[in-house]
């Protein structure tokens, strides 16, 4: 390659003319000849580019195009779904419920309970015994002398004690007025009692004296629960009787057994009646039957249905 300054030399010969042609010629061969050594010294120098010196001439370098910058096409990377596997959850763990702990009660609240208990039941019974009979009037003599003995403050001691006396001081004339009041206060009482007794139903009146039976039980553990008599009614069936019963029945109102104790009587005659033949008892069994049939017809009557052990009865 020619130096800047040989370029210049060789614009200088040409203007000049031919005659300087080949003094320019040689000028110009010694400049390329001293820029070549110079070359090969700095290309000896350079250990880590090796090459040979290669002789120059005066001819047009190609400029070193530039590399086209190649357009990168990105690549299309497909993304496919990835369907998630689902997870499963962690079962719940069962909650045991814990057993509730009983409560030992105490005698005391035991006891408190059942008096509750109680108070209750007695409350149900007497909500149902109809204790709201009429009073009475005094219906004997004794209770007509008691009444008038009565006096405001007086003692329960005082007041029997002053009865007693009056009571055993009355003349034939007083004693016989005592009795006309006694025996007008029992008729008053016995048409009260009607009236109000009719005022309720049959079945009212026979769970009535259900409920007063199981009082009269508890009165006699319970001081405070009081004991109601049963009511009264002519409209409820008498109970039937078995032929045992009638056979008793009938021998106790022959006589045969007076001066005797109750229970030696029952005695004697259960002893009497395992010992009776069989044709005499028939006609008992007989009886029973009639006695169970009057009582069905009875019972229909007051409560317009059939007991529920009877069977139908032929009218």
């Amino acid at each position: 390659m020619l130096s800047s300054i040989g370029r210049a030399s060789v614009r200088r010969v040409v203007s000049r003319g031919p005659q300087s042609t080949n003094r320019a010629l040689q000028s110009t061969w010694q400049f390329q000849r001293a820029d070549n050594n110079q070359n090969t010294n700095n290309a000896s120098t350079r250990s880590q580019f090796p090459f040979s010196a290669q002789r120059s001439y005066a001819t047009a370098t190609k400029v070193a195009s530039k590399p086209k910058a190649s357009k990168t096409t990105p690549t299309k990377t497909s993304t496919k779904k990835v369907t998630k596997k689902p997870v499963k959850k962690p079962a719940k763990k069962k909650v045991v419920a814990k057993k509730p702990v009983k409560r030992v009660q105490s005698k005391t609240s035991l006891a408190r309970i059942e008096a509750a208990k109680r108070r209750t039941n007695i409350d149900a019974l007497k909500a149902v015994a109809l204790t709201d009979s009429p009073k009475t009037k005094p219906s004997t003599t004794w209770r007509v002398v008691l009444a008038e003995a009565v006096k405001p403050g007086m003692k329960a001691s005082s007041l029997a004690r002053d009865a007693a006396s009056k009571y055993k001081s009355l003349s034939p004339a007083e004693l016989e007025s005592y009795n006309h009041i006694a025996a007008q206060n029992a008729a008053e009482n016995k048409a009260m009692h009607k009236k109000w007794v009719e005022s309720y139903t049959p079945d009212q009146i026979r769970l009535a004296n259900n409920a007063r039976r199981a009082l009269r039980l508890l009165a006699k553990d319970h001081k405070r629960v009081k004991s109601l008599p049963a009511i009264e009614d002519e409209r409820q069936p008498k109970g039937r009787a078995s032929a045992r019963a009638i056979y008793c029945g009938d021998r106790w109102a022959s006589g045969d057994f007076k001066g005797i104790s109750l229970s030696d009587a029952s005695k004697l005659l259960a002893k009497e009646w395992d010992a009776l033949p069989s044709s005499d008892r028939q006609a008992y069994q007989e009886r029973e039957i009639a006695d169970k049939q009057r009582y069905v017809k009875e019972f229909r009557a007051a409560f317009k249905r059939d007991p529920e052990y009877a069977a139908p009865v032929k009218e």
